[in-house]
């Protein structure tokens, strides 16, 4: 998902490059969105039984799987994994002692889900069974997956195919174990269409009080350009990031094999209605507010690994910045909006007949009252677009459900009652009709929602505070998380003898 970030994050950048009293891109330390209360888990997910698959700690290394997601690489786990097979003298990390495994991550395909899970399958066998060999593991199934977001889709849908083709005596793990997976599918991909669109709003907004500000601090400039002209220049600063970054940016993202996870997906409901008999389990991140700008930096700014081993915590830096870049909007517009009530108050604009009567005042500052005004409406466009860029983002990834409800007013014999539908018992008479905006905010890690990370049919679930979709492949969440798991805490089958 990295690429499909950068966009949207260039977007936002544009507004630090007009206006020589702001600052380079990104910078700043205040912060006000950030205020914002974490949103709560409110899931009332399934208590699952504890796996009845139990076995003691093995007497070989195993092996472990790792798996990476959409845009990732076999480097997406690479902290995780590199702590969980060998830890250095010297480097040791605190509490998560190293374990009996050899840490193997694997790629596959990304064309369907199918072919992800043929080739999942190949790589399993032509890197996992010279390990194993290696390792003296003669059965293979002791060995496990731990697979990132879209990876664990692509390992349930191996570990189906074994069953759908009676290809079981050819299965090469276990047990399966995800982070951030959308197994109720991912609402992202169905709106990847509406990504242009908050771009490229973002790109109008953010750029058109700088954009003002240049052209009218400047003499010949501010001569030769007109409103239209204004217009033409800002439109076409957004047409070539929109056509010619953007493509380059959004090259091999959302490739086809994301059709068959997106909510309604029929590849993911006939997933879903497999019965796995293998130990699994599902742990899902719930980041607090601002959701959009955590998620970004952690995209964007700092990747996980660029942390040290499970420290990949710290998300703040981008909430401050863009705090400060909406703190200087927000200056900006009201340092306008205190000049032009003040020309206001001074009878400003003019009218038809103030101009007869006191020609000389305003042809002299009528035209400075316009330019202020302008001024002020354009940099309350990026006031507005920073204000609401979270819940904006928020709703193409399907964690803020906002719609108008209608409520309906029955009468019957002199009384009043209210209805959900158009329409009142016989006898009665519609009488009214009122409206209301609802907002419904549901948990997410940034990307996937909480509830569809959860839901691995079958699976234990475990929440992961504060941890958006990609920290939680090296944060201490996940140190306690792979530790719990590695100590058996979700099934003897994944508790592994320490190193």
């Amino acid at each position: 998902m990295k690429q499909l970030f950068t966009l949207i994050f260039l977007c936002v950048c544009a507004g630090y490059g007009f206006g020589q009293d702001l600052p380079n891109c990104p910078s700043g330390t205040l912060s006000t969105i950030g205020q914002n209360p974490p949103v709560k888990s409110t899931l009332n997910l399934p208590t699952n039984p504890k796996h009845l698959r139990e076995q003691p700690p093995f007497s070989s290394d195993r092996i472990i799987y790792w798996i990476h997601g959409l845009g990732g690489d076999t480097d997406s786990w690479a902290r995780a994994a590199q702590a969980t097979q060998y830890q250095p003298p010297g480097q040791q990390v605190p509490g998560y002692p190293a374990r009996r495994v050899t840490s193997l991550p694997l790629s596959y395909s990304q064309f369907s889900l199918s072919g992800a899970a043929s080739t999942l399958h190949n790589m399993l066998v032509m890197q996992g069974d010279p390990v194993c060999t290696a390792n003296g593991i003669t059965d293979k199934t002791i060995n496990f997956i731990i697979a990132h977001s879209q990876g664990g889709i692509v390992s349930r849908a191996t570990d189906k195919m074994y069953d759908d083709l009676g290809m079981q005596a050819e299965r090469r793990f276990g047990g399966i174990v995800t982070f951030g997976t959308p197994h109720a599918g991912a609402m992202i991909l169905n709106n990847k269409d509406q990504f242009g669109l908050f771009a490229d709003e973002a790109c109008s907004a953010l750029i058109a009080g700088p954009l003002e500000d240049s052209i009218q601090n400047n003499p010949i400039v501010d001569f030769f350009v007109s409103n239209e002209s204004f217009q033409s220049i800002k439109d076409g600063l957004c047409q070539i990031m929109g056509e010619q970054i953007a493509p380059i940016m959004f090259k091999g993202q959302f490739r086809e094999i994301t059709d068959d996870y997106k909510v309604g997906a029929a590849a993911l409901a006939e997933l879903n209605s497999h019965n796995a008999d293998i130990p699994r389990v599902a742990f899902y991140g719930v980041e607090e507010e601002p959701v959009f700008y955590r998620t970004i930096y952690s995209l964007k700014v700092k990747t996980p690994n660029s942390f040290p081993t499970f420290s990949a915590d710290p998300d703040d830096e981008l909430v401050d910045r863009f705090n400060n870049l909406l703190n200087k909007y927000r200056s900006k517009y009201e340092q306008y909006q205190s000049m032009v009530t003040l020309l206001e108050s001074l009878g400003l604009p003019c009218s038809p007949f103030d101009w007869v009567t006191r020609f000389e005042f305003c042809s002299e500052w009528d035209a400075t009252y316009w330019k202020l005004f302008r001024r002020k409406n354009e940099w309350r466009k990026g006031v507005y677009w920073l204000q609401n860029s979270n819940s904006k983002y928020k709703a193409i990834i399907g964690a803020d459900r906002s719609h108008w409800v209608n409520t309906y007013q029955c009468s019957c014999n002199g009384s009043n009652f209210p209805s959900s539908q158009p329409s009142c018992p016989p006898g009665c008479t519609l009488t009214g009709v009122s409206s209301f905006w609802q907002t419904e905010e549901l948990p997410s890690d940034g990307v996937v929602l909480a509830e569809s990370a959860g839901a691995y049919p079958g699976a234990i679930s475990r929440i992961m505070l504060k941890s958006n979709h990609q920290q939680m492949r090296n944060d201490s969440n996940t140190k306690a998380c792979l530790f719990e798991l590695l100590e058996g805490h979700y099934g003897d089958f994944f508790r592994t003898s320490t190193r």
